[in-house]
């Protein structure tokens, strides 16, 4: 993670450095792609050498490939490089997709003067994970971050657009002849034949240096090399050396970095002689900045050293690599010891260090390691295999491997070992108990979390196990809310504030985006629950483009959102696919949902009550489906819907009265406003009416504790008759049954019963009238008055000589009366009903049942209300006031007296409440807002003398001495007009802020 450094006999490249300085100023993302020894490197440090961003560097690995650890060193990097990315991070132990990771590690870099290089990034070619992570980091890369991706092969960013991507190339890079002879002189070497040098290698910057020809008569073969650079290393810089060199440089080359004591503690003697003797030889490597005891070798040449250790006696090779594993579990790198002790086959050690270092790779997802380690340690005693079984279980959840993890589990129980795990981690004891849910064992579950360690994920545990118990277990199963951790076990929590109908909770938007993103798919099914459609498509629209959609998701939330949307036959077919990754995910539990969502399908899109009865039957001998309460409930409530539809009321009311009972009981609300609904059609069938209502009851209760009435509307359109029954009971028009009611008029559902309609009057500026929510307009303007006019009477009503008066002036003329015939006319043309204007005697009328809500009467209820408020409470409401006013003034365009003088007293109530938003914002520390009120207060009515006051407070608050007066003057000229001046508390805050 550190930029070499640029030596002093590395020869300028000014051409190259300014070509190459461009581009990266310009783009986001820049590849540099050529062979070894090419320069690309080199380029890349002179270009950036002078560039006021600063700089993360990573010179990748092979085991780099796995996406989770290219992650983390990218983050490292970008640490070291002074950029904190704890987002992103978090995210990546949170179990959020690799790809998902880079492109929050993208946006919170983007703003950064940062440029991030990749130095031999083909090390990640055969990796398409390792590449998608790199094509996200560049595609949402932006402002003033950048990418520099070092290569010496073309790569695959398939989901980065080719016109984010230029570069340089080997064309490039190419020494020029005056570049090979300025590099050739730094090497004593002027007697070389520089054009035909150039010509002989095309300019290959290895090749001029060393006089090594490209061509394959030149390179290929050589002492028996089959790959060309090597056959080069070999022949004019190993060669060249004495046999002790060479000894030392290929027995060295595990080491990053070459040290005295690293070579001791690899067993190799005189290691100070020589690196000394090895300063004077002519060979690819550098001596570290701020370390000259250091040898860092050229990758390249660090590649063919190593292909060269490998070749040797194979107990000498063990013995090299079991101690540099011991040096790195010393500088506690316990993944690359593993890998070390792995290559070198001594298994037993390997496992040690493998216990330490698995969590943290499994944190990161990188499961691919964690399976070729376990499949390396197969051999061992089964025993000691288990010390990487907290890994295999994690694995398994994080892949939705329910049916592995159970497999974990068991064989911990069979071999003694799963009580010790659950003590040690509650991370893994609330895995193991997880799977265990997902079998349907309860009893295990149990025996699990009784000797579990305490910890967050246990509490999630405990309360998702709030799911399973029946209603007859007592008052001590509801559970409190348990708050989330920042773990992959949150979906435990997010499932079961879901199935317990607590979607508020849901709702929020977490404070990060990885947790967003782990949130999404339940935050989708909290949306359906409330029937935002549109939301839920746009979330599971985000989910497919994330990869992010999980076997719940697909086999339950997807079908209910296609079936909402209309998508019959593509309901049917997610809930066929659901069913294949169940059966892959080895769950029980979600194949017992899929005979549930199958019933809710066979009942609301086939209308066919004995199908769906018949799955019902296979679920109710299911391992889950007879003992998991919330499973229970759900079968019983579509039992019972099953049954209404066959006119059973009996049978129905058995089934939905222990539904609801237990869904009571257990406070699990998801679906108790459509079973209480059910059971309240069902008992009047039975001629029980009290119980009917008291179901009602029940419903309406259950909606509001869940926020959203979604459930109990859609319950409702199924038997419109058991709102009319419940509104026929209602005296007032203005009760939640009746604004129910009228929601269901909108979807076009026929009630018995006739439910006011809505009335809003928007009368601030241009008056608009909307019925229902719908915009209307009468055939004439003064319809339009007469119905603000009514609706601000008290009873709604006006004789007609009150109604001339107002709105004619007095003028009782043929022709003014005629116009207000044919405005009540056409006021009843766009009321509903019809009977919405009433004639009763002399009187005109609006309708009680109709439901009038003008935009004035609520600017002064919101008014009246700020009254018992005090500090930013009151601030906030009174800014609410003045976004009702915002429209402009009341009834702007009518000229009758009675507009004009409700418009003085509205205006004069509007300028008492900018006044007071003025004080508080000041108060609040808002001087901005403040002195935009002021200002406009002052233009309004320059004669009121608090808001002078504030003019000079806030002119001091500021620092503006000179304001302070020109507000007193101010003040002084106003009163003028009146005969007056400032009074005592003017002149006396005057005379304080001026000392």
């Amino acid at each position: 993670m550190t930029p070499p450094s640029l030596q002093e006999s590395v020869v300028p490249r000014p051409r190259v450095a300014a070509v190459l300085r461009e581009l990266i100023d310009e783009n986001p993302v820049v590849c540099v792609y050529a062979t070894a020894g090419a320069g690309k490197t080199t380029a890349v440090l002179q270009a950036l050498d002078d560039s006021p961003n600063s700089i993360a560097w990573l010179s990748v690995d092979e085991t780099d490939a796995a996406p989770g650890r290219l992650l983390t060193y990218l983050q490292a990097a970008l640490a070291q490089a002074g950029h904190a990315t704890s987002e992103a991070m978090s995210a990546l132990r949170a179990g959020v997709p690799h790809p998902e990771v880079a492109g929050i590690l993208a946006d919170t870099i983007a703003s950064l003067p940062v440029t991030v290089v990749l130095d031999n990034a083909e090390r990640i070619a055969s990796s398409p994970e390792a590449l998608e992570l790199v094509s996200r980091l560049g595609r949402y890369l932006g402002g003033r971050a950048r990418l520099v991706v070092v290569s010496r092969q073309e790569l695959d960013f398939r989901s980065m657009p080719s016109a984010m991507i230029v570069g340089l190339d080997e064309r490039d890079l190419a020494f020029t002849a005056a570049e090979a002879e300025s590099a050739l002189a730094r090497l004593g070497r002027s007697d070389v034949d520089i054009p035909a040098v150039v010509h002989a290698t095309g300019g290959w910057v290895a090749g001029v240096l060393f006089e090594a020809w490209r061509s394959r008569d030149h390179s290929t073969g050589l002492n028996g090399e089959a790959d060309p650079l090597h056959g080069y290393l070999a022949v004019h810089i190993l060669d060249q050396l004495c046999p002790e060199q060479r000894d030392f440089l290929i027995r060295t080359s595990v080491l990053d970095e070459v040290t005295g004591p690293a070579a001791a503690a690899l067993g190799v003697s005189s290691a100070a002689r020589h690196l000394h003797t090895l300063r004077s030889a002519h060979i690819p490597a550098m001596w570290v900045p701020g370390n000259e005891d250091a040898l860092r070798c050229h990758p390249r040449f660090r590649e063919y050293l190593l292909t060269l250790l490998a070749r040797r006696d194979a107990s000498e090779v063990t013995e090299i690599y079991r101690r540099h594993a011991i040096m790195l579990g010393v500088a506690h790198r316990y993944e690359e010891a593993t890998e070390e002790l792995l290559k070198a086959d001594l298994l037993p050690e390997a496992l040690a260090q493998a216990e330490k270092a698995v969590e943290s790779v499994v944190d990161r997802g990188d499961f691919a390691i964690v399976r070729s380690w376990l499949s390396r340690f197969g051999p061992l005693p089964t025993e000691r295999n288990e010390a990487l079984a907290g890994a295999e279980l994690m694995m398994a959840l994080a892949t939705e491997d329910y049916g592995g993890g159970l497999a974990v589990a068991d064989r911990l129980r069979e071999h003694g070992l799963r009580d010790a795990l659950a003590r040690s981690s509650s991370k893994y004891a609330s895995a193991m108990a997880w799977c265990y849910f997902h079998a349907g064992r309860i009893n295990e579950i149990r025996a699990v979390l009784d000797v579990a360690r305490p910890g967050l994920e246990i509490d999630a545990m405990r309360y998702c196990m709030t799911l399973l118990a029946d209603g007859a277990d007592g008052p001590d199963i509801t559970g409190d809310c348990v708050p989330l951790s920042g773990g992959p076990l949150d979906a435990l929590i997010m499932r079961t504030h879901y199935y317990r109908g607590r979607l508020a909770l849901m709702l929020d938007e977490p404070a990060s985006r990885w947790a967003a993103i782990a949130a999404r798919s339940w935050q989708l099914g909290a949306r359906l629950a409330m029937g935002q459609l549109e939301q839920a498509a746009t979330l599971y629209e985000e989910a497919l483009d994330a990869g992010t959609v999980g076997v719940w998701s697909e086999a339950l939330f997807s079908v209910q959102l296609f079936r909402a949307q209309g998508r019959h036959a593509d309901a049917w077919r997610a809930l066929l696919n659901g069913r294949e990754r169940i059966r892959a995910s080895g769950s029980s539990l979600l194949e017992a949902f899929s005979y549930l969502i199958q019933a809710e399908l066979e009942l609301l899109l086939n209308q066919d009550p004995g199908a769906a009865q018949a799955v019902l039957g296979r679920l109710r001998t299911h391992p889950v489906g007879g003992s998991y309460g919330f499973i229970v409930e759900q079968a019983e409530t579509w039992l019972g819907l099953s049954y209404l539809m066959q006119a059973d009321a009996a049978q129905a009311a058995r089934h939905l009265e222990h539904a609801v009972r237990s869904m009571r009981t257990t406070e699990r609300v998801l679906m108790l406003p459509a079973a209480a609904v059910y059971l309240a059609e069902a008992s009047w069938r039975l001629g029980d009416e009290n119980a009917a209502d008291r179901a009602m009851n029940v419903a309406l209760d259950a909606a509001d504790r869940q926020g959203s009435r979604q459930s109990l509307l859609q319950a409702i359109e199924l038997f419109p008759s058991t709102l009319s029954r419940r509104l026929d009971a209602e005296s007032s028009c203005e009760s939640d049954w009746h604004r129910l009611g009228r929601a269901l008029i909108a979807r076009d559902v026929e009630l018995d019963h006739h439910v006011g309609a809505s009335i809003e009057i928007a009368d601030f500026g241009e008056i608009e009238v909307r019925v229902d929510g719908r915009l209307v307009r009468p055939q004439i303007k003064k319809s339009a008055e007469l119905l603000v006019f009514l609706a601000h009477q008290p009873d709604r009503s006006a004789t007609r000589d009150q109604l001339l008066d107002a709105l004619f002036e007095g003028r009782r003329t043929e022709s003014s009366s005629s116009y207000l015939r044919q405005a009540v006319r056409w006021l009843r043309e766009v009321l509903p009903g019809e009977d919405g204007v009433e004639g009763v005697g002399r009187k005109i009328r609006i309708n009680s049942d109709l439901r009038l809500m003008s935009e004035s009467e609520h600017f002064k209820r919101v008014v009246a209300e700020a009254s018992s408020l005090r500090g930013t409470a009151r601030y906030r409401v009174l800014l609410g006031a003045l976004d009702i006013a915002a429209r402009g003034p009341f009834a702007a365009g009518v000229k009758s007296r009675w507009a004009e003088e409700r418009r003085r007293d509205l205006d004069a109530v509007l300028v008492d409440v900018r006044c007071s938003v003025a004080e508080l914002a000041f108060a609040d520390g808002d001087h901005h807002a403040a002195a935009a009120h002021l200002g406009l207060v002052l233009r309004l009515d320059p004669y009121r003398e608090s808001m002078w006051r504030l003019a000079m407070r806030l002119a001091d608050a500021n620092g503006d001495a000179d304001g302070v007066l020109a507000a007193y003057r101010s003040c002084e000229l106003a009163l003028q007009d009146l005969g007056t001046g400032p009074d005592t508390a003017t002149a006396k805050l005057f005379r304080g802020l001026r000392r």
